[in-house]
C-alpha cells in the first residue's frame, strides 16, 4: 500500500508540474506578451537581381512586445525544405538578405537563379528564454501591426523576385515563340521586338492581326523590376471586319531575353482573358 501511495504522489505530482506549465505562447498585440518583428516604414529593396550577388531584400526592422530577444534566424525554402540562410543578432535593427546569401545556403552558383526564379525567406525569432516565434505561434489579428503588409509582418513568408534592370535596347532583337495561348503562331516561330522609348518596347508581329489595320503589341515596362504592362490598345483585325483589342501584364527580362506576358483579348467584342505569350531570344 505505501508502494502504491508512493506511485500514486508521484503521478500526481508529475501531473501537477505538467498542469502549472504555461500554456503554447500566442504573440498578440492585445494581450502584449512575446516578441514579434516587423519592417519600418518600406523596404529600400524588395529584388533580388540576375546576376548580382550583393542585390539584396534590405530593410530597417523593429520590435514589438515586451519579452527581450536575442536572435533572428533567416531560412530560405525549397520544396517546403527550410535551409539556414544566416542569423541577426538582436538588437540590430537592419534586415538584410543577398542574393548570394541564399545561393550559398543552397550550395548553388548565383548564376542559377535567374529571372523568374521566386525565393521564399521565412523568419524565427528566439527570446532570450529560448521561447521561439515564428509565424505558427503569432496571431494576424485585425487593425494591427500583424495585419500588415508582407513587408511589414517578418513572419509571414517573404517572396523575394529575381529580375534584372530594363534596358530597351538590350530587349530588342530577335524571338522564337515558346508559347502562345491564343495560337497566332507556334511554337518556334520567329518574332522581333523594336525600342520605343527608354521605358517602351513593341513586339512588331503580334498578334497577327494583318487582315485589317495590325498593329504591334507595346509593352510598357518599369526599368527597375522589369514588370510589364500591356495598356488596352487596338490590334487590328484577321479581315477587314473584325477587330481586336489586347491587354495583359507579365515581365521583360532584357537581360537574358525573355519575355511572358499574360494577354486579354477582346476579340469582336467577345472576352478572352489569361492568355499566356512566352518568347525568348
Amino acid at each position: 500500500m505505501k508502494k502504491a501511495i508512493k506511485i500514486l504522489s508521484l503521478f500526481c505530482g508529475i501531473l501537477l508540474a505538467f498542469s502549472c506549465q504555461n500554456p503554447y505562447s500566442i504573440f498578440s498585440e492585445t494581450t502584449v506578451k512575446g516578441v514579434y518583428p516587423y519592417i519600418v516604414g518600406n523596404p529600400s529593396s524588395t529584388l533580388f537581381y540576375y546576376n548580382q550577388p550583393t542585390s539584396a531584400f534590405h530593410a530597417k526592422m523593429a520590435l514589438s512586445g515586451p519579452q527581450p530577444a536575442k536572435q533572428l534566424d533567416v531560412f530560405v525554402v525549397v520544396a517546403g525544405v527550410e535551409t539556414h540562410v544566416k542569423t541577426i543578432t538582436l538588437p540590430d535593427t537592419t534586415y538584410s538578405v543577398t542574393l548570394n546569401d541564399v545561393a550559398t545556403a543552397l550550395n548553388q552558383p548565383v548564376a542559377n537563379f535567374t529571372p523568374g526564379k521566386q525565393v521564399v525567406l521565412r523568419n524565427k525569432l528566439t527570446a532570450t528564454d529560448g521561447t521561439l516565434w515564428s509565424k505558427n505561434n503569432t496571431e494576424t489579428a485585425a487593425g494591427g501591426l500583424l495585419s500588415g503588409t508582407v513587408y511589414q509582418n517578418l513572419f509571414q513568408d517573404l517572396v523575394v523576385f529575381v529580375t534584372c534592370p530594363f534596358v530597351a535596347t538590350d530587349a530588342a532583337g530577335n524571338y522564337h515563340v515558346v508559347q502562345d495561348d491564343w495560337q497566332d503562331y507556334n511554337p518556334g516561330d520567329p518574332l522581333t521586338v523594336s525600342v520605343v522609348d527608354a521605358n517602351n518596347i513593341i513586339i512588331n508581329e503580334y498578334p497577327a492581326t494583318y487582315g485589317n489595320n495590325h498593329h504591334g503589341l507595346v509593352i510598357t515596362v518599369d526599368p527597375n523590376s522589369g514588370v510589364a504592362t500591356v495598356t488596352k490598345q487596338l490590334s487590328g483585325g484577321y479581315s477587314t471586319s473584325d477587330t481586336e483589342y489586347t491587354a495583359g501584364s507579365g515581365y521583360v527580362f532584357s537581360c537574358v531575353g525573355y519575355i511572358k506576358l499574360v494577354l486579354n483579348f477582346t476579340y469582336n467584342g467577345g472576352a478572352y482573358n489569361g492568355n499566356t505569350l512566352i518568347i525568348s531570344k
